[in-house]
């Protein structure tokens, strides 16, 4: 039902860098500049603004308008922290020029890349960040939602993309972490002023509906808004259902009961989450350390991989803001192993925090806590999700500290180095229980899975090649295998989640593995997500590459399993693969 309320989707302003692109994505990329007011005009405030390039906007990329954005920004959020924040605004962070942007839609650049280096940070996106609770009683209330604000430099003309990175379960926030463009409608995101070109800026009036409704389009030229305007509107968004203007099929009724169903999943989700750490049911975590938003303690991690990433933080030429410099790349490299093309493995955790978070999962699960355990995944039936424990904001600070780290050094084209939300869980594989995994992709941009033990034979990882790989480069097909990979404790591995690859069975004892799905939503806003090349198979499939769950061909191979709920025909019916189509949209 949530998705009858997306009006239209909408991508990040999009750069890229000359010199690592050819002349034709170059141009592409200037016109896209050229062409940031049309912007505008395709939604940005709803579909009922209606909005005219007018002498009262500085030319898009602009120095002029670029300085003005930022100074905007600045001189707003230093009035806000000395006056104070709107009603449920917890945060807000300074404006920082986004370090990678999406490759402009349309132009090919290289398979699967979506993703480069800004190549003029100058010109934004801007990204800011706030933490803002709803109303009490709005079922999301007892944690703070984490907004990302992604400014570009025609602000104020302009608002900014909006996505919630925080796990939060909301009618109108969709897998991509992006809100409904509804939140745009001046009904829901009132302009602090509208006006034509005509008129005197003084004489520039407050926008309302009637100001910009449809029904006098050529009256509004341009619009502007305001951080203050952006922010309350931010905490209506967590508080109430948003409006439908000019509501002819009586739509607001079902999306207000849309809005409540999943406000209502929200706050179960918090106060169970409360009930561990606050309320302390069971006794409470085992240990504490584990929850700290600052992330957990250094000697939880593998000694190498400490000693990377403090070189990496006292290192005085790789700032922050920038892209990773080849030398810290090469820092980076140096703890991993490569199992096979696009796999890599290092040492992450030391055997002591491996076993303090088996501990704290079992005490989580068992009786004596008494709360419910959300399913990892589609695919898992044994696990928690670690986020849903409360351990998000220390999970936010791994991701930050040092996954972006390796992944940027990896996978910057994949969006290895914009990463900013996660699914993060541990699974379960033990006789009697699951015992192994289907060949799948997950559904993470990049994915970490470290091994936390038991003891244990067999439960190795069969990968085989990448979905959308160019094969004319020598690429893996996607189902040839590449790679075994045999798990040890405290080792963690990595690699892309389009890469094919499953989980082969438990033989004895137990394993348990700590397993991150991160994602991008920079990424994700590409044409090179959205979209996957798939060619034609040239070779028989490796039947260890084979998916009983996805591949319609499973039949002609081998024959399907015989303990699963489904029969082949069955199975045959919802599987995809291998495609009918040369592309396959991803979402």
């Amino acid at each position: 039902p949530r998705r009858a309320f997306r009006i239209a989707r909408r991508t990040l302003s999009t750069r890229a860098p000359a010199h690592k692109l050819p002349p034709r994505v170059e141009e592409a990329v200037k016109e896209k500049l050229r062409r940031s007011i049309e912007r505008l005009r395709r939604g940005r405030g709803g579909d009922y603004v209606f909005r005219k390039e007018t002498s009262h906007v500085a030319e898009a990329g602009s120095d002029a308008a670029a300085m003005s954005a930022m100074e905007v920004l600045n001189n707003e959020i230093t009035a806000l922290r000395r006056v104070g924040f709107p009603c449920g605004v917890q945060m807000v962070t300074d404006p920082v020029p986004a370090r990678y942007v999406t490759v402009p839609g349309g132009t090919k650049h290289e398979a699967n890349a979506g993703v480069v280096p800004n190549p003029d940070r100058g010109t934004g996106p801007f990204h800011v960040h706030s933490w803002i609770l709803g109303e009490r009683g709005s079922g999301y209330h007892k944690a703070p939602t984490h907004f990302r604000f992604s400014f570009s430099s025609l602000y104020p003309r302009e608002p900014p993309d909006v996505h919630v990175l925080s796990v939060c379960h909301h009618a109108l926030i969709d897998d991509d972490k992006e809100v409904s463009s509804l939140f745009y409608h001046p009904a829901n995101l009132p302009p602090k002023r509208a006006g034509s070109a005509k008129e005197d800026l003084a004489n520039e009036k407050s926008a309302t509906d009637a100001d910009v409704s449809p029904s006098t389009p050529d009256k509004v030229e341009f619009v502007e808004y305001d951080l203050q305007g952006i922010l309350v509107a931010a905490h209506a968004f967590v508080s109430k259902p948003l409006r439908i203007p000019n509501d002819i099929g009586h739509q607001q009724k079902g999306l207000d009961e849309v809005w409540r169903n999943a406000a209502s999943m929200n706050e179960k989700r918090d106060e169970v989450i409360d009930a561990y750490l606050v309320g302390n049911a069971g006794g409470g975590p085992k240990d504490r350390r584990l929850f700290q938003k600052t992330g957990w303690p250094a000697q939880f991690f593998h000694p190498e991989l400490r000693e990377v990433l403090d070189a990496i933080e006292k290192d005085e030429t790789q700032m922050e803001s920038e892209p990773m410099s080849p030398a810290t790349t090469l820092k980076v490299l140096s703890i991993l192993r490569e199992e096979a093309p696009g796999i890599y493995s290092f040492p992450m955790l030391t055997p002591e925090a491996c076993g303090i978070l088996i501990t704290e999962i079992e005490h989580f699960s068992s009786k004596a806590v008494n709360l419910p355990i959300r399913r990892p995944n589609s695919m898992n039936n044994h696990g928690v999700v670690v986020n849903e424990m409360g351990m998000e904001r220390a999970v936010d600070a791994l991701q930050r500290t040092a996954l972006a780290k390796i992944a940027e050094a990896l996978y910057p084209e994949q969006g290895g180095g914009c990463l900013n939300s996660h699914h993060s869980f541990v699974v379960q594989y033990k006789e009697g229980l699951d015992v192994g995994l289907d060949l799948h992709t997950d559904d993470a941009d990049v994915t970490f899975n470290v091994c936390l033990g038991k003891e244990f034979a067999g439960a190795g990882l069969t990968f085989c090649g990448v979905l959308g790989a160019d094969v004319e480069k020598g690429a893996a097909p996607h189902r040839r295998k590449t790679c075994a990979y045999q798990h040890q404790k405290g080792r963690c591995v990595v690699h892309l989640g389009a890469h094919r690859h499953g989980a082969d069975d438990l033989q004895t004892g137990e394993r348990l593995n700590l397993i991150l799905w991160n994602h991008s939503s920079t990424y994700r806003a590409s044409e090179a997500y959205k979209w996957r090349d798939v060619p034609p198979e040239l070779e028989p499939p490796s039947l260890e590459c084979l998916s009983y769950t996805h591949d319609r061909d499973f039949g002609e191979y081998k024959p399907y399993p015989t303990n699963l709920k489904l029969d082949g025909e069955a199975l045959k019916k919802h599987a995809w693969y291998p495609p009918r189509e040369e592309q396959v949209k991803m979402k």
